[in-house]
């Protein structure tokens, strides 16, 4: 497995439990009442800037935890890693399909602002729609690596 791939292998591990984190956190505040009125788009803000903090902890924590732990278990060492043309390949392919999915989810959230939807709302919509193109990428990656492309 590449240095590459299990970094993919992270990323959508990490990515369950950061947005996990998120649905919880954003949907709990949401119940309570802490992003009405005309404070809870900052308020939003707020708990959502934290929880990205936490979440990029989360996933520097994690790498380095698999790929020490994928180390000791095989006995391979990557440190001399070199990224092919293989690999850029797959990011790029991995990267249009986050911006198709990202591009098709603001639009969505923008016709729903239209139509009459709530701010907030309309903020969780854009969230996912970062939340699922990040996802998106990297399933795209494994899918592509685990295929040999």
């Amino acid at each position: 497995m590449s240095f590459e791939h299990r970094n993919a292998v992270v990323a959508v591990i990490v990515s369950f439990i950061s947005w996990g984190l998120m649905i919880a956190v954003l949907g709990q505040n949401t119940a309570a009442g802490i992003y009405d009125g005309p404070m809870g788009a900052q308020a939003w803000a707020r708990s959502v800037l934290w929880l990205i903090a936490i979440s990029v902890g989360i996933a520097i924590v994690m790498t380095v935890l698999f790929n020490i732990g994928y180390a000791v278990l095989t006995g391979e060492n990557d440190s001399f890693h070199i990224r092919d043309e293989r690999d850029k390949g797959i990011s790029l392919r991995a990267m249009q399909a986050a911006q198709i999915i990202m591009a098709t989810g603001i639009v969505l959230a923008i016709v729903y602002l239209a139509f009459g939807g709530g701010l907030v709302a309309f903020l969780n919509l854009i969230l996912a729609s970062c939340a699922i193109s990040s996802l998106g990428s990297e399933v795209t990656k494994l899918i592509l690596y685990r295929r040999g492309f």
